[in-house]
């Protein structure tokens, strides 16, 4: 069913309507069996939390900055199709690109245990836009600061929609932004691409993304461009969202390998200083550099998804967050966000159904989730580009800016180059070892003891209830875990110890699953736990998790495709020490709440000097 849609939503996209009888009917039906609540109730899980951390002194990174955003185009020389690019109206005139080599003589692939065809479609139809892909246009709309350089620069692309409506102009409320912040920010056109290709034109969307780079570089260095020694070389980004934002990560890959996997003879060089990718509502899977499940190792991370996603609605973005080679002088962040859409990322979306759609009452609104965009994009780029390093704190625990973001639940990543695992599950089938050496597990007085996939979610689809075999293995987020249910008597004790390990502190993701999903509570009830540290010298600290965060059961959403869905996201938790200490053991102390599942993952010390 879910292949079915996803190869025939292409098709409605352009019209995009259901009747409207037909929509409210289903809604009101299937409001009434699922368990989820509005974004406004959220306010009672602030209203509950015992402990909230000092919020930050430093200013609203949602706010705009001092300089005033200056914009203009650039685009290739033959847009029959695109007026907005005209020579009367571009700034600058580019070469074009050829992605021949990207649509003929393709292998067939297999991912995810389906097989893509070898050939792809034609989706550059020269008889419509007036070229092919032997001569592509490079066009974008580019926002900078009125002020001396040099700027870093990030470069954005769009993801899949209707080809004949333009996508690249849905981005400069974000664009505009960040240029009053110092920052260079273009936006580009690959509507071109967009159709019925089920992903299978991913490649050549991350590569035209890094030809769109190289040419800001060069626009750098030209002295009849507006850029002109405005742009910092040493500090770039790429940026996507949906199918855009996998294409940024393999813009990233491609950028590090210094080649197209799937051909050694198209190259990228020379290589740029990607410091930054950030992915917003990412697909993954649809393209895989010479088919392997890759992740950009030398460059920091960041994503955000929202739960009333009903495009990309499985938290495919996690994948990326969790795959090993993350460089120990990189990081990588992630937010899911109860409520978030799918559309509302690119303002050029928003007005058209263009997904599966969700209740407004489970959504945040436009206005709410540009400004979240703007806050928690803006922070990290100050983070990862060195302008204040300061903001780290927020994303290692949103909770310090919560007054910058709408008020909804959060569920957030974080992981750390330099971090050393203890126990991230991957090593073997036996749940009683660990990772680092000499390390072991033990647990008592849990019914159900166990390691396996963390899946995206639960819950099956609106015509068949029960997901399948097949996507019970597909919908995963590409980590294992350990999961915990404790008995309705004793409370369970999960132990991680070994030889003492110096330490900084400690970090792990954990959340918790309702086997009852018609539960109408358990998203409001905030979850508790014990947290012991165990020390060389005999010392044992005891911390309630509802001091180290404000961490629910995650609600569930309803999904017009869907029953009502429900995410596994866990949060990362971190406690850090006021000096190093040597750990030996670390305790989980679950209560006795037979009605919940629990899901620890990658449990690591934060080394010495790691605190900021």
């Amino acid at each position: 069913m879910r292949i079915f849609f996803r190869r025939l939503r292409p098709w409605i996209e352009p019209a995009r309507r259901i009747p409207a009888a037909v929509a409210v009917g289903l809604t009101a039906v299937a409001v009434v069996a699922c368990s989820s609540f509005p974004v406004s109730r959220a306010m009672r899980i602030y209203d509950s939390a015992p402990y909230w951390p000092a919020v930050s002194s430093l200013l609203d990174p949602g706010t705009a900055g001092p300089y005033a955003p200056r914009n203009y185009l650039y685009a290739g020389e033959h847009n029959p199709r695109r007026p907005e690019y005209r020579a009367s109206s571009v700034a600058v005139q580019t070469a074009t690109v050829d992605l021949t080599a990207f649509f003929t003589d393709r292998p067939a692939r297999l991912l995810d245990n389906v097989t893509r065809p070898a050939q792809y479609h034609d989706r550059i139809a020269e008889r419509y836009w007036g070229f092919g892909a032997a001569a592509v246009p490079m066009n974008g709309t580019v926002w900078y600061p009125d002020g001396p350089g040099p700027f870093p620069v990030v470069v954005a692309v769009h993801g899949n929609h209707d080809p004949y409506k333009n996508s690249e102009f849905g981005y400069d409320y974000l664009g505009e932004h960040l240029a009053s912040h110092g920052m260079i920010f273009a936006s580009i056109d690959q509507n071109f691409l967009n159709g019925i290709t089920d992903g299978r034109e991913n490649d050549a969307r991350a590569a035209l993304l890094l030809y769109h780079l190289h040419e800001l570089v060069r626009q750098g260095r030209d002295s009849s461009a507006p850029l002109h020694d405005l742009v910092d070389e040493t500090r770039l980004a790429v940026m996507g969202h949906s199918r855009g934002g996998e294409a940024a990560v393999n813009a990233a890959i491609f950028n590090e390998l210094g080649i197209w996997p799937d051909n050694a003879a198209v190259r990228f060089d020379p290589p740029l200083a990607i410091r930054s990718v950030i992915a917003l509502a990412p697909i993954e899977g649809q393209y895989r550099p010479a088919q392997r499940a890759l992740m950009a190792e030398h460059a920091d991370f960041l994503y955000l998804h929202g739960s009333a996603d009903g495009d990309v609605d499985v938290d495919f973005a996690s994948r990326f967050l969790n795959r090993p080679g993350v460089s120990e002088n990189n990081f990588r962040s992630g937010f899911w966000v109860y409520g978030a859409n799918h559309a509302y990322f690119n303002t050029d979306w928003v007005d058209g159904v263009n997904e599966f759609p969700v209740p407004a009452e489970f959504r945040l609104t436009p206005a709410e989730q540009q400004r979240l965009t703007r806050a928690v994009v803006n922070a990290f780029l100050h983070v990862t580009f060195g302008i204040d390093p300061g903001y780290r704190e927020f994303l290692e625990d949103w909770r310090t800016g919560r007054d910058w973001l709408p008020t909804t639940v959060y569920a957030t990543r974080f992981r750390d180059g330099r971090d050393m695992p203890l126990a991230d599950f991957s090593e073997d089938a036996d749940p009683r070892t660990a990772t680092a050496p000499g390390w072991r597990i033990g647990a008592r007085d849990f019914s159900l003891w166990r390691e396996g996939m963390l899946p995206g979610i639960a819950n099956g689809y609106f015509f068949a209830p029960e997901i399948s075999d097949r996507d019970k293995q597909f919908l995963h987020q590409d980590s294992h875990v350990v999961f915990l249910r404790a008995t309705d008597n004793h409370p369970g004790e999960y132990r991680v110890s070994g030889p003492a390990v110096p330490a900084g502190g400690v970090r792990f993701d954990i959340g918790a699953h309702p086997l009852d999903t018609a539960s109408a509570d358990t998203a409001e009830r905030l979850l508790d736990a014990e947290i012991v540290i165990e020390l060389e010298n005999g010392d044992a600290r005891s911390y309630q998790l509802t001091e180290l965060g404000s961490i629910t059961v995650t609600p569930a959403t309803f999904h017009l495709l869907r029953w009502s869905s429900r995410y596994y996201a866990p949060q990362t938790v971190q406690i850090r020490f006021p000096e190093q200490m040597n750990l030996t053991g670390l305790t989980f102390r679950i209560p006795a709440q037979p009605d919940l599942e629990w899901f620890i993952d990658r449990i690591v010390v934060i080394p010495e000097g790691a605190n900021r």
